[in-house]
């Protein structure tokens, strides 16, 4: 996981060198997430939350397009009301996201790599599901937001796993995340 951090800072601080445009900024939200899958358990969604770095890369002259890397904490999970107990997964996310500014709307959509920091499985009681995670899981993910010429943005994403969450048995579990999230980028927009 050190190697994924240190790669991901290094290439951050490469390409604002290389870029006076670049904005650097913070985002902060709300989780709201289950599993899904034919075989995910019949559990229910739980709230956590995300926070981090961003930085947005402009492509074109006009900021029209732009490259925006990420560097976030998400809790994840879901829960299970019968028992009033809840599953948490606490990840470090890296999304590398294509965004399109179509002011004041902007949109964006990329891949994500999720490194798993640990979970809450011990003190569970979710029917017997205490699966070993994959440390790592690479998924996607696509939203849409309000920007603001101060650098205020609000937006809603949906992320998910293309990689299954664990490898026992055939079973096809991964997570499912919807985020409300807000952000504050000083430089480009």
């Amino acid at each position: 996981m050190k190697k994924y951090l240190i790669l991901f800072v290094f290439a951050l601080v490469a390409t604002i060198s290389a870029q006076a445009q670049v904005g650097i900024g913070l985002r902060v939200g709300a989780n709201y997430s289950n599993l899904r899958g034919d075989d995910a358990p019949d559990l229910d969604r739980v709230i956590g939350g995300h926070a981090g770095l961003t930085a947005n890369i402009p492509i074109s002259a006009d900021n029209f397009f732009a490259v925006q890397p990420e560097l976030l904490f998400s809790m994840k999970g879901a829960k299970n009301d019968a028992t009033d107990t809840d599953l948490r997964l606490y990840y470090i996310d890296i999304p590398v996201l294509a965004r399109i500014n179509a002011a004041p709307l902007y949109f964006e959509f990329g891949p994500q790599l999720s490194v798993n920091l640990g979970d809450n499985v011990d003190d569970a009681d979710l029917d017997g599901f205490e699966p070993d995670y994959k440390r790592t899981g690479f998924g996607y993910v696509a939203g849409l937001g309000i920007g603001t010429p101060m650098g205020v943005s609000l937006g809603i994403r949906y992320n998910s796993d293309l990689s299954k969450l664990y490898d026992e048995g055939d079973a096809k579990i991964h997570n499912d995340v919807f985020m409300l999230t807000l952000g504050y980028t000083i430089g480009a927009r």
